[in-house]
């Protein structure tokens, strides 16, 4: 949203987590959330707010997000990024990643659209 100053203010957006991502990022360990560069995602910017919900305890918590990096592809995303940073464990093979990945978004959609990092930091 641009102010009558011509400045954007920072938006806050909601997105839901499963259970294990979402304690990752609770705990500080997951800082990159992965998705699809999809018409909801383009307007995620540097500085905006993301109120993630649990899928399974409906629990809340806010990030602020520090970058946004698009990909053409999760493959080319999870290459830059640590399996720690991303919520995976330090075992998981890229195969098994995008495997993971697929299980969410398809294939069609990515090739599309693009993948999305978000860089973001727990608000305390």
């Amino acid at each position: 949203m641009i102010n009558r100053n011509g400045v954007r203010s920072f938006i806050e957006h909601s997105m839901s987590l499963y259970d294990e991502p979402f304690q990752l990022v609770h705990n500080g360990s997951k800082t990159v959330e992965v998705r699809l560069y999809d018409d909801k995602r383009k307007a995620v910017q540097k500085g905006d707010f993301i109120t993630f919900t649990n899928l399974a305890s409906d629990a809340r918590m806010k990030v602020v997000v520090d970058n946004v990096k698009v990909y053409d592809s999760f493959q080319a995303l999870l290459q830059h990024y640590s399996n720690k940073e991303v919520g995976f464990n330090d075992e998981m093979q890229l195969s098994q990643k995008l495997a993971s990945i697929y299980q969410i978004y398809n294939q069609t959609d990515e090739l599309n659209m693009g993948a999305l990092a978000i860089e973001m930091h727990l608000v305390p």
